[in-house]
This record gives C-alpha cells, sequence and structure tokens, in this order.
C-alpha cells in the first residue's frame, strides 16, 4: 500500500543530497554543487536592464484620464495601449469593436459601474498601490532579463497592468503580459470574499495574494509562449516534460521567489510533497498512467483544483503535483547534464532522457 505522511519536513531549496538515498555520498555531493552553484544559469548584472516605465502599460490609468471628447479620448486610446487595446476591449471585457469610439466611451463606464468602482477602489490598496506595481514590475523585468539573457533568441513582452473583471488572472499576447489585479487583492479581502463560491472556490480565493503576481504572471506567460511549439497533451508523459521545462525555466528566472510560490503553493503544501515525492512517484510511475493518453485521467495532475484528484493522493495533498514531479525530473537531468543549455532543454521534446534521469527521494 502506498503511504503519505504529512509530518512537516525541515528542507533548504539545495537539499538534494539529503533526498537521493540510492546513490553514494560522493555522487550526492556533486550533485548538491551542481544543483546550487551551478553557472549556466548566473545572469550578469549587466544583462539586467535598469528601471523603465515604458516597459509597463498602466491600462486602467489609462482609462482614468481619457479626455472627455469621444474622438480625443477613441485617439488617446488607440495611440497608447497599442496592440494591447484590442485584445483588451475585444476578448477580455468583450465590450464592443476595438475600432469604434463607442467601444472607448463603453471602457469609461465600466471604470465607474457600481459593480466595478469597488474592484477599481480595492485595486488602488492593494495589488495597484503604487508600491505594489513597482515591486512587482521590477520583479517581472528582471525576470524577463534573466529569460533574454537565457533564450536571447526568444522575444520578452511588455507588462500591462488592468482589471479585467474577473474574467483573466494573465492574459499573454505575443507582445504583452496583461495582468488582472483584481485577481490578487488578498484572500481576506472583502470584494474576495463576496465572489460567488461557485465560481471562485475557498482554493482558489485562498491563492490571490499581491505577492504572487510576479510568479503566476510569468508561470503563465511561459506556458503560453512555447505552448505552439512545444506542449504536447498526447501523452502524460509528455505534460510531464512540458511544465517542468516550464517550471525549471520560472525558477531561474525568479531565482530570488521561493519554489512554493512558484508553484503556486503554501510552504505546507512544498512540505507535504517533498515528503512524500516517492509515494506520489509510485502513483504516477505505472506504464497505464505514466503513457495514458486520456487527458481527462492523466490531466488531473496538472490541473489547478482543491488538490490533486487522482488515484490515492489524499485530499490534503496540494494540485498540480505533476508540475512538480515534471520539475524534479528536469531538475535532476540538468544536473547530471552540465554541458546542456537552457534552450538545449527548451528544444528537448524526448521525454524518456528525463524519466530516467530522475531519481526520487
Amino acid at each position: 500500500m502506498i503511504s503519505f505522511n504529512r509530518q512537516t519536513i525541515l528542507t533548504t531549496h539545495c537539499s538534494r543530497a539529503q533526498r537521493l538515498s540510492l546513490i553514494s555520498a560522493g555522487a550526492m555531493a556533486c550533485l548538491l554543487f551542481n544543483s546550487c552553484s551551478d553557472g549556466r544559469w548566473d545572469v550578469p548584472e549587466s544583462a539586467l536592464q535598469p528601471e523603465d516605465a515604458s516597459r509597463t502599460l498602466d491600462v486602467r490609468k489609462i482609462i482614468a484620464e481619457l479626455p472627455e471628447n469621444a474622438e480625443e479620448a477613441f485617439a488617446t486610446w488607440t495611440a497608447t495601449t497599442g496592440a494591447f487595446g484590442p485584445f483588451y476591449t475585444e476578448d477580455i471585457l468583450r465590450i464592443g469593436a476595438a475600432d469604434s469610439s463607442k467601444t472607448v466611451e463603453k471602457l469609461k463606464q465600466f471604470r465607474i459601474h457600481p459593480d466595478v468602482s469597488p474592484i477599481e477602489l480595492a485595486i488602488e490598496s492593494t495589488s495597484g498601490s503604487a508600491s505594489n506595481l513597482a515591486k512587482n514590475g521590477r520583479q517581472l523585468c528582471l525576470g524577463f532579463d534573466r529569460f533574454h539573457h537565457l533564450l536571447p533568441n526568444e522575444i520578452t513582452p511588455r507588462i500591462a497592468w488592468m482589471n479585467s473583471g474577473f474574467n483573466f488572472a494573465v492574459y499573454p499576447t505575443s507582445t504583452h503580459l496583461g495582468i488582472g489585479l483584481e485577481w490578487f487583492l488578498g484572500p481576506e479581502h472583502p470584494v474576495v470574499q463576496s465572489l460567488p463560491p461557485s465560481m471562485f472556490p475557498q482554493y482558489m480565493r485562498a491563492k490571490m495574494k499581491p505577492d504572487r503576481v510576479p510568479a503566476t504572471a510569468l508561470r503563465g506567460w511561459l506556458l503560453v509562449h512555447f505552448s505552439e511549439r512545444f506542449y504536447d497533451s498526447s501523452q502524460c508523459v509528455n505534460e510531464l516534460l512540458y511544465w517542468g521545462k516550464m517550471m525549471f525555466l520560472l525558477q531561474k528566472c525568479l531565482p530570488n521567489t521561493s519554489l512554493s510560490n512558484l508553484l503556486d503553493w503554501s510552504e505546507e503544501d512544498l512540505q507535504w510533497a517533498q515528503k512524500n515525492e516517492r509515494s506520489i512517484w509510485l502513483e504516477l510511475q505505472p506504464q497505464d498512467m505514466l503513457f495514458s493518453s486520456n487527458r481527462m485521467e492523466f490531466g488531473r495532475w496538472f490541473d489547478e483544483a482543491p488538490f490533486t484528484r487522482i488515484g490515492g493522493i489524499p485530499q490534503e495533498g496540494p494540485d498540480r503535483l505533476g508540475a512538480w514531479l515534471g520539475l524534479r525530473m528536469v531538475s535532476d537531468f540538468m544536473d547530471e547534464n552540465p554541458e546542456w543549455t537552457m534552450s538545449d532543454l527548451i528544444n528537448l521534446q524526448d521525454p524518456l532522457p528525463i524519466i530516467k534521469s530522475y531519481r526520487p527521494a
């Protein structure tokens, strides 16, 4: 019988040596050194750009400052929002065509609508405060600087702060990264507490914290950015590889962010997963699961939920355990292959080398 244990354990970010009991002490020391001191992921200060306001777009501020004249307002909106404007009006809010001045007038009405104005006020004092925008915007910009250093041929987006009307927490496009600030007001905020539980269950509201903005936004952008080229949901093992690669890259882009935050977990969730890693792996490793082509079934390993709803995983465990196992697999593989670059990893499409390298605790 597979046994799960919620006992709290003390771990560090690079405690790989404590968890690999099947290999020699010398090999463990080598892995520990590679994991914690791997120069491949060092980004020089020269690659980190100074603060630049042009790298962010405050959609809420633009709407608040639109001229009263309809034609002037339309011209201002079009000029200031650029390629993101049509996405915001047509896809995110769905209030009208981007080429109509009437749509911009509806934007003004949206901001002061009785259902929206309390959300606007909430954003101002939480995730959208000047200090939070500055802090989270800077973390994201530095994350994209590291991304560009590791993958110089890839594009980076402009950050767009917005109120999406609780439609999208993250909305990536080819040019912008839209971030719905209302999704990060804080779990205890009255606006969040007033959301209908049928649409916003407790596990979802618990994650609506202002300090989750950088990790949530960058993770969402990475998953979408590479999806057309590399996302393959034909088998569970392929999705493991994709999530593992994206989470590994996210770690390197936000090296000062805790692993629990990157995974959208609590620290207790992470400790539980680390304590039960081998038992989790035993649930996933059977051939009929690891190589399953039933997305409705294996997708439970990667979907946002109260917990990972599959097999014998208990309810006290966190969701998306497949994403965490994918990260563990990729980390082990990259430790064993010090000559590999980030580009080599991102372009890898065969999951078997990843599985063979994995050494569950």
